[in-house]
């Protein structure tokens, strides 16, 4: 071999990246923050019977119970989400996992009456369509958080749903 220098450069190029992405991975130099702005479900929660309602391609579910004080506001900040939606209001659907609320407000929202043990009262939920539960909001006293929470929701959806029309 006369010159070995190209077939020295040519596997450095595949060796190289391979080496500084296992050092990265070991060292823990990976960045900490996220795109989305709720909290990723820790384990799978899949909703039983999904498949017998209407498809949609995201729900905003909302987990309500009986004299439960922030599921009530949820519910009330859920109509407003919904409004928030303007043009999206077709792709994403609303639902409420265990009891009805007291007072309608929303068209055409989902009622299911089993909740998975893992979801919690008074938390927003983002449902694929499949029945899976990705995303979780928690539920804040303050007004101005709770609005910082809901904001990210939109968001979240926003992006979910600009990802699923370009694929």
């Amino acid at each position: 071999m006369t010159n070995s220098k190209p077939l020295v450069i040519f596997i450095a190029c595949f060796i190289i990246p391979v080496v500084a992405a296992i050092a990265v991975l070991k060292s823990g130099w990976l960045p900490a923050s996220t795109s989305n702005n709720g909290t990723l479900m820790s384990k799978q929660v899949e909703l039983e019977q999904w498949g017998q309602y209407p498809v949609s391609p995201w729900t905003i579910a909302l987990v309500n119970q009986a004299d439960c004080g922030p599921c009530q506001a949820q519910w009330q900040d859920m109509q407003s989400l919904y409004v928030a939606l303007g043009k999206n209001q077709s792709k994403v659907r609303m639902a409420v996992l265990g009891e009805r609320p007291r007072s309608a407000g929303v068209p055409e929202v989902l009622y299911v009456d089993s909740v998975p043990s893992a979801l919690k009262a008074g938390h927003l939920y983002l449902i694929d369509r499949h029945g899976l539960v990705v995303l979780e909001y928690d539920y804040a006293e303050q007004e101005q958080q709770n609005r910082l929470i809901h904001k990210g929701l939109l968001k979240d959806i926003k992006k979910l749903l600009n990802y699923s029309r370009s694929s």
